[in-house]
């Protein structure tokens, strides 16, 4: 089913290392809204930053995004070793309007209560990745991509944090919203694999970079409605793709998609999430990344797409 709403969203991500590195301009992508460096949506095999074998570096970011009902915000922090090691730091908060989860209450009971408080839901992720073999820059001479392997651990914070209703009463004891949707467990490890190649000079005299990670995960809307539900617990494969040419030195086009497993079904039925980008890399020190997103369903928004931009900075 095709889905439409407007989302409005900025991203702001801050690189910073000792000097600026030796690898090719926006060959570390950039920060994901889980931490990772790669694409927006999905990590590639690329170790973050810009530096070399004999360097290390360091980052932080801040993210936004607004989709009516929902704000998500994201800040989080992470270094990379020797272009080999990534380590990351993220927490994300998930804003939801009261007028959403008066909504949810009345649909859960029948009508009995239809007013309810705003709701947050809070996700850190620790997250690490190690480029296992391959260049996916500089061996040319060898179709062979870039090779990574890495795992993100998720702590849902509001799995079971009370929803209070507008007089001070908590009809719900220790449910909160990933539970009141059927969630079962409030943390999991995602593991994944992604093979990431950049083609210098194709097509047509411009590089071209392809990327697929495979992930095996049980989040559901990962991770912000927790993780499992009743009778359906066990993690699944998922994929994800990044699709990106550099129209010019500075300059790249792409798409991405990611897949996702509906456990939950109801209102928290979930569906691929597909984006289209541009990113301009003027130089080493900044990247601007504006792109369209369709998440798909979320619970009573069941279009969800538009708009966010990405300014990362390195120094």
């Amino acid at each position: 089913m095709i889905k439409v709403l407007l989302l409005s969203s900025l991203l702001i991500s801050f690189t910073a290392f000792a000097d600026s590195g030796s690898r090719l301009v926006a060959s570390g992508g950039v920060t994901g809204f889980e931490g990772a460096a790669g694409g927006g949506i999905t990590p590639w095999a690329f170790i973050g930053g810009y530096t070399s074998k004999e360097e290390v570096s360091y980052s932080a970011n801040i993210q936004y995004l607004s989709l009516n009902d929902y704000r998500l915000t994201t800040a989080g922090a992470g270094f990379s070793l020797f272009d080999r090691v990534e380590i990351s730091l993220q927490r994300q908060r998930l804003d939801i309007s009261s007028g959403l989860t008066s909504n949810v209450f009345a649909l859960l009971t029948e009508g009995a209560i239809s007013n309810a408080n705003s709701a947050t839901v809070e996700q850190d992720i620790v997250g690490a990745k190690v480029k296992v073999f391959g260049d996916g820059v500089f061996a040319q001479d060898s179709w062979l991509p870039q090779i990574a392997i890495g795992a993100q651990y998720k702590k849902n914070r509001d799995f079971d944090s009370s929803l209070s209703l507008p007089d001070g009463s908590v009809p719900l004891p220790e449910t909160g919203v990933p539970l009141l949707l059927g969630a079962k467990d409030d943390s999991g490890t995602d593991v994944y694999l992604s093979a990431t190649k950049l083609w210098l000079g194709t097509p047509s005299g411009y590089n071209l970079l392809t990327n697929l990670t495979a992930r095996y995960t049980k989040a559901n809307v990962f991770g912000l409605l927790g993780f499992g539900a009743e009778g359906n617990d066990s993690a699944k494969l998922e994929w994800e793709g990044s699709l990106a040419l550099l129209i010019s030195p500075t300059t790249a086009i792409g798409t991405e998609f990611r897949t996702q497993t509906n456990r939950l079904g109801g209102l928290a039925e979930e569906d691929t999430v597909v984006d289209a980008f541009i990113a301009y890399f003027p130089n080493k020190s900044l990247s601007i990344t504006a792109a369209y997103v369709d998440l798909g369903n979320l619970p009573l928004q069941e279009s969800s797409s538009g708009f966010y931009l990405t300014v990362n900075g390195h120094f």
